[in-house]
């Protein structure tokens, strides 16, 4: 059996154990607190990446939406664009056929005044001739050599009067062929306006396309990068958890250490405290023991000076009947 002084050498070093083992599990706890801490961080991270590319994603859809529309309206308006481009083109083409009627009534008007020789026709003048020849005509005697030349001269005025309305025909069709040519220019220039103006609309629509395909990259390049860090939270997420489990169990197994030592630490408080209770009760025997011998000594001297007649006091009396030397009353 130990000794009281090996006990306590043997208590002090569990002791010291179990304060090394205490110390070890603090800084695990310690560890696994900043861990969690850490994990708690980079969970927030986590969720503010992974809101940044749900917002990344919207923002995408709207751009492919918008960079659709564009496209459509794009295809419109060079649709619009090639419409009106046929349409100028026959409108053109009309032109060309009016300028090219245009200067055959010209021709033919030039041709009448050269037959004229360039003066006018006074066609009211004309007509009253005809009317007054005719009139002296039928009222005359007859004569037929009179007869022929007077219907020759009339048959010359009434061309002449044929030509007069042929001439008006003339130009009453260039007048509406100048007319018509005006109507055609006025629609060619409102059409060149208006494929202008789609051509300028085109030009803004293939910028605003630009701008937005370039938006769509750069969205893309920050959805790559956004899910890369994702992804590098996820990972360090699952190393921290790792961590915290290795530490978790080994903080497990100190504690069973610590209860095994605290349960060797007991055994020894417990065989220590035998020990001092066998040396208290060791010791009491002792002082007892040496008490009983000293009472007894003191006893036989008081007895011997009972016995030659010497007067005892009351306590002495007392030690001579708790010693046995005289009955108890």
């Amino acid at each position: 059996m130990l000794s009281k002084e090996e006990l306590l050498a043997k208590i002090r070093e569990v002791n010291s154990q179990l304060d090394e083992i205490q110390k070890q599990i603090d800084n695990i706890t310690n560890e696994i607190n900043t861990r969690r801490t850490l994990l708690d961080e980079v969970r927030r991270q986590l969720a503010e990446v992974r809101s940044l590319i749900e917002g990344k994603r919207q923002q995408l859809q709207k751009t492919r939406e918008l960079i659709g529309s564009l496209v459509e309206r794009k295809s419109q308006i060079i649709n619009n664009i090639r419409n009106l481009r046929n349409e100028l083109l026959q409108t053109n083409i009309l032109l060309q056929k009016y300028r090219e009627k245009l200067t055959i009534y010209r021709n033919l008007l030039s041709t009448f005044n050269d037959y004229v020789g360039g003066k006018p026709i006074e066609k009211d003048k004309l007509k009253r001739i005809i009317e007054q020849l005719e009139y002296f005509f039928e009222t005359s005697p007859t004569n037929p050599e009179w007869e022929r030349q007077f219907i020759k001269y009339i048959s010359q005025i009434e061309k002449e009067l044929n030509l007069a309305d042929s001439m008006e025909k003339v130009k009453a069709h260039i007048t509406e062929l100048k007319n018509q040519m005006d109507e055609f220019k006025n629609k060619r220039e409102t059409i060149r306006n208006e494929i202008a103006r789609l051509i300028q609309d085109l030009n803004t629509v293939k910028q605003e396309l630009s701008q937005l395909k370039a938006s769509r990259q750069e969205i893309y390049k920050q959805l790559a990068e956004l899910k890369s860090r994702r992804e590098e939270l996820k990972k360090r997420r699952e190393e921290i958890k790792s961590e915290i489990l290795q530490l978790a169990l080994k903080r497990k197994e100190l504690r069973e250490k610590r209860r095994a030592v605290q349960d060797e630490l007991d055994k020894y408080t417990v065989l220590l405290k035998a020990v001092e209770l066998a040396e208290k009760n060791k010791a009491r025997s002792a002082a007892q023991a040496a008490r009983a011998e000293s009472l007894k000594e003191r006893a036989e001297i008081l007895f011997n000076k009972l016995m030659s007649g010497e007067r005892l006091t009351h306590e002495e009396i007392k030690i001579l009947v708790e010693a046995g030397f005289l009955p108890e009353e």
